[in-house]
């Protein structure tokens, strides 16, 4: 009899042991910390082709990826490309103008989960229609849609002449029937979907966003719309282009900017670094003002 009880005593202690394991959730690993650092690695993600084959990832930004190596960057400098022709690129997606751009954030924000993953936080550059494609990127992985990954660690984003509020040149382009075009016309489901407030990751995300008066492509309101922590305007006397915005990385020039630490007021004008300088400085602290 005590030999029976025995046995099912220690029947009943393994089972027990085998529910217990099952339930037991792992704790998940803490998020990387926020940092100010060179070392942090750098995704760069260009803007939208209009003709053509689309120049490789590391020629479209060879200004800004120079720039970084020179002032002593650290950390790894990386492209990110969605276009099946180009070359030059850390990782690329083949896709073509007609892919939109929520298919392009689902392959971009896989691509920084590969890091994430591994609890390695990136920053971000985006010129142009990147700066849609990571803010997409972050806002449907926060949302949880399909196909896109569960968690990001996205330090700090810096978009240089992105149309978060959309372009005109959109709404033209979309003649030629390509969804890129039409994601980004004014008032697209795509843009309506994402919301006033830049998007953040599991970590928390610095946003800094930069437009210029004389940029031509992108207004100067619609590359700070959406509520970020920094945005800057450049004036129009500065005369950086919406390509400038990318290549020029020396000089001072006037500008302008509005944060969320001074009650989201616009300064006043003043001289301030070159727009690729000012995007480095904001990758670097892991909160610029």
């Amino acid at each position: 009899m005590q030999r029976h009880q025995r046995r099912l005593t220690l029947l009943l202690s393994v089972v027990l042991a085998t529910v217990v394991t099952m339930f037991t959730v792992t704790p998940a690993a803490a998020a990387p910390t926020r940092t100010n650092s060179n070392q942090s690695r750098v995704i760069f993600v260009h803007g939208f082709a209009p003709t053509g084959k689309h120049s490789s990832c590391s020629s479209y930004f060879s200004k800004s990826l120079s720039h970084f190596k020179d002032k002593g960057w650290r950390g790894s400098l990386l492209t990110f490309g969605y276009y099946r022709d180009q070359d030059g690129c850390s990782k690329n997606y083949p896709g073509s103008r007609d892919t939109s751009l929520k298919t392009v954030a689902k392959a971009f924000a896989n691509y920084v989960h590969s890091y994430s993953k591994n609890n390695i936080k990136v920053d971000v550059v985006a010129h142009s229609m990147g700066g849609l494609v990571v803010r997409a990127a972050l806002h449907y992985t926060r949302t949880g849609a399909s196909g896109f990954p569960s968690y990001l660690y996205i330090e700090d984003v810096v978009t240089l002449g992105s149309p978060h509020g959309g372009t005109g040149w959109g709404t033209a382009c979309s003649a030629a029937g390509w969804q890129q075009c039409k994601d980004m016309k004014p008032g697209s489901a795509f843009l309506n979907a994402l919301g006033s407030r830049m998007p953040d990751s599991r970590m928390g995300t610095d946003w800094t966003t930069i437009g210029s008066y004389d940029d031509g492509v992108v207004s100067e309101t619609s590359a700070v719309a959406g509520v970020a922590e920094h945005e800057w305007q450049y004036h129009g006397d500065a005369n950086l282009s919406h390509g400038d915005l990318k290549t020029v990385s020396t000089g001072s020039y006037r500008a302008r900017k509005k944060t969320t630490t001074n009650g989201a007021t616009w300064s006043a004008w003043g001289s301030y670094v070159s727009p690729v300088s000012l995007a480095r400085t904001a990758v670097f602290y892991h909160s610029s003002s």
